[in-house]
């Protein structure tokens, strides 16, 4: 009994732990498409250049060139700050937008 209520108290204090720490993790501020980095989780902002809309989804082309895909609907000339993973399409790589929200 005693074994057991010692591995509840460690295991309490380290989902303690990782959540104070997930507070203090930020995505890394990309700026331009060549700081892009595959797999790595980024935050990146800028004015929307170009879309092009498919059935559920869009691709955004943003004023620093750097690519968006999103299930979103914005129009072009507004800027927006878009944070998600890094992933490469066709030779390309692009920011699947998790969170995207106008500036």
């Amino acid at each position: 009994m005693r074994l057991i209520t010692i591995s509840l108290i460690i295991s309490l204090i380290g989902i303690f732990i990782l959540f104070v720490l997930s507070f203090f993790i930020a995505p890394a501020e990309v700026s331009s498409a060549s700081q892009l980095q595959l797999n790595n989780y980024v935050s990146a902002q800028g004015t929307i250049k170009q879309i092009k809309t498919y059935d559920d989804f869009s691709v955004i082309k943003l004023d620093n060139n750097i690519t968006i895909t999103c299930s979103c609907n914005f129009s072009i000339n507004k800027s927006i700050q878009v944070t998600g993973k890094v992933a490469e399409y066709r030779g390309e790589l692009q920011i699947r937008g998790d969170k995207i929200k106008e500036i």
